[in-house]
């Protein structure tokens, strides 16, 4: 069973609703209130009763979940060996779809080793191992803070990727009331219906769908804006569901679009598109590879060049995550390329001065010039001009 992709799955949630409505409005909903709801409700979403591949599924799921624990907890002191035991199970799962889209493997074998959501789940993960390295956490991981972490089933399919000690605040404080919490529920989940059910259903039935076959210019033109176009709506109605969802359990997840199409530069683009994605490298892979690269003098002492480096590193490994087929790599790369672009432009042109707009022109041409430029990088996501 697939989050938020059909109305089934809504029919579904309603009774896990319940009771959370009744342990919300006693003031009982607690972490482990939300590590029973959420492990019962995940237990039936990856439970396939018609066959064995959901079975698997959900065998795969509490297997990373346990072995995530025993990394998390016993090996505190070896973060690198952690990292990478961690990323394993990802790795081998990206390595195995890549097989079978080249036709090495049969289609659909990667299905058969992991479960749906473990490209996030292993962000929820890395983001407690780095923690706990950083030695930013007082001591190991309350085990049943966690767990409701880990095993928090609103965003645990598409995100947003949430932090753990943002959501242990948030589990710990309870602020605004549960009431406060139901009203804005509602609010994200009928979002999420208007932009999912009738936006980028609009936009595929008559702009993306007539088109997708074709491959003049002028239908990759289209394709272009269409896919853009549906690749906001359905993604951020799935995060709005995502958020309302969360409210149900009492917290708040964080946002993952902000206006990203009124950007004036990819800079700001990345702070307002799939930001908790674009965030958490920005923290655990850009920052981390600027500041080692500064320390070692990797670029002799050129920060610019190190931050160049980080970013095409950065994207680079966001398109990998993606997936290891050209579409995704390529994507990766342009991003990078286009965040060095602005970069290396923008200081250029302050020193040289070379072109002088008005503030209000120079902001509209920036936003007309984005917009375009992203948008022909999703139509590289979208795989359509490789075919």
């Amino acid at each position: 069973m697939t989050p938020y992709a059909s109305f089934g799955y809504f029919i579904f949630l309603l009774y896990p609703a319940l009771p959370l409505l009744v342990l919300g409005f006693t003031g009982r909903l607690g972490r482990w209130s939300i590590v029973l709801v959420s492990a019962a409700v995940l237990a039936i979403q990856f439970w396939n009763p018609l066959g064995a591949s959901g079975l698997r599924q959900l065998a795969y799921f509490a297997g990373y979940i346990v072995w995530s624990l025993a990394i998390i907890y016993g090996l505190r002191t070896r973060y690198y060996l952690a990292v990478a035991l961690a990323l394993l199970p990802l790795v081998a799962v990206k390595v195995l779809e890549g097989r079978a889209a080249a036709g090495g493997l049969p289609a659909g074998l990667a299905d058969t080793v992991g479960f749906l959501g473990i490209s996030y789940l292993t962000f929820r993960v890395l983001d407690v191992i780095v923690l706990i390295h950083d030695r930013v956490l007082d001591g190991p991981p309350v085990l049943g803070e966690l767990l409701a972490y880990l095993l928090f089933f609103p965003t645990i399919s598409a995100g947003p990727i949430d932090r753990y000690r943002r959501f242990v605040a948030d589990l710990r404080a309870r602020e605004g009331g549960y009431a406060a919490h139901t009203e804005k529920a509602i609010h994200r989940v009928a979002q999420g219906f208007l932009y999912k059910y009738i936006f980028a259903y609009l936009v595929y039935r008559y702009a993306l769908q007539p088109v997708a076959s074709q491959h003049t210019l002028g239908a990759d033109v289209i394709y272009m804006y269409a896919y853009s176009a549906y690749l906001f709506f359905d993604f951020a109605g799935y995060s709005a569901f995502a958020i309302g969802a969360g409210h149900l359990l009492g917290i708040t997840v964080p946002e993952n679009f902000a206006g990203p199409f009124l950007s004036p530069n990819f800079r700001e683009m990345w702070n307002r598109w799939h930001m908790t994605l674009s965030f958490w490298f920005r923290d655990h892979v850009y920052m981390r590879f600027v500041l080692g690269a500064t320390k070692k003098r990797w670029f002799h002492g050129n920060r610019h060049a190190a931050s160049y480096a980080g970013f095409m590193v950065t994207m680079g490994l966001m398109g990998l995550w993606h997936g290891l087929a050209w579409n995704y790599i390529v994507y990766g790369l342009f991003q990078g390329v286009m965040l060095v672009a602005y970069d290396f432009l923008s200081r250029w042109n302050r020193r040289r001065r070379a072109l002088r707009l008005p503030a209000g022109v120079a902001k509209a041409a920036g936003i007309l010039l984005t917009a375009n430029l992203f948008c022909f990088g999703l139509l590289i996501f979208s795989g359509h001009l490789f075919h």
